[in-house]
């Protein structure tokens, strides 16, 4: 499954990308992690290993996800898995009249076949729980302009 979504912030890549690059500050903008913690840390990003603990409707689920790409202000990427499926996600920025363009882009595969309407149910979802997490991102980049 692949979903892409964007939004334009009235910030700098650089203010963006301060949000993005650190599990500790991700987490005042992404739903539903609870903790996460870094297993190793590499000097250039790429490579760098850490542990996801994301909590929805009373139940858990461990992610263990690697950085597989990283450019300051640029692009930053990782890749998860837990039981029950694999991630691939991106954030790419770009800048425009001031402004940076993010745009998130997932490559989703459940390890079991999933049911079309199962499907449908969890791609809806995904896609509502970006906007709410982009518009949250957006307010803590734009509140000290």
């Amino acid at each position: 499954m692949k979903l892409v979504h964007s939004i334009e912030i009235k910030a700098t890549p650089e203010q963006v990308f301060y949000w993005i690059e650190r599990p500790e500050r991700a987490k005042r903008w992404v739903m539903n992690v609870s903790r996460s913690e870094y297993i190793k840390e590499t000097p250039e990003r790429v490579g760098t290993t850490f542990r996801e603990y994301v909590e929805e409707g009373g139940k858990g689920i461990e992610m263990m996800g690697v950085v597989t790409e990283f450019q300051p202000n640029r692009l930053f990427a990782v890749h998860l898995e837990s039981e029950s499926h694999t991630a691939d996600v991106s954030f790419v920025l770009q800048e425009r009249s001031g402004r940076t363009v993010l745009t998130q882009d997932i490559e989703l595969h459940f390890k079991n076949r999933l049911d079309e309407a199962v499907y449908d149910a969890i791609k809806q979802g995904i896609m509502n729980q970006s906007r709410s997490e982009f518009a949250e991102l957006k307010r803590l980049c734009e509140q000290d302009l």
